[in-house]
């Protein structure tokens, strides 16, 4: 009996070594993807700040508008959350309510129809 159950608690050994194996690689996977997005964000504020800071410059605006100016996108989903929420977009062939994840209709397989830059983000 004790060498069946020295085969049960091998197997069982075994088993938790790979899952720990395989929580490290995730680990290492979630890490890395976090640093990625952490230099996505770095450049994208860099890039707002300078275009804060060109309109600043040649319109003349200040602090009060660009506050206000993000409070009335915020509110265009309606809610004050501090996000801005896409909604669905209508297919341009069978004016069924698209998803934003998706570039193509899932009813009729049109296209998406890009209104703004920002329907391509």
């Amino acid at each position: 009996m004790s060498v069946f159950w020295e085969l049960y608690q091998q197997k069982r050994i075994h088993e938790a070594r790979s899952s720990a194996a395989d929580s490290a690689s995730a680990s290492a996977d979630a890490v890395v993807r976090v640093q990625e997005l952490e230099d996505k964000l770095d450049r994208l504020a860099l890039v707002c700040r300078a275009l804060w800071s060109l309109l600043q410059e040649t319109q003349g605006l200040g602090e009060e508008h660009l506050y206000q100016r993000v409070r009335e996108l915020d509110l265009l989903d309606g809610q004050l959350d501090g996000r801005v929420r896409r909604t669905g977009r209508k297919c341009g062939q069978c004016q069924r309510v698209m998803s934003n994840r998706h570039n193509r209709c899932m009813y009729c397989g049109a296209d998406a129809l890009v209104e703004t830059v920002f329907d391509t983000l």
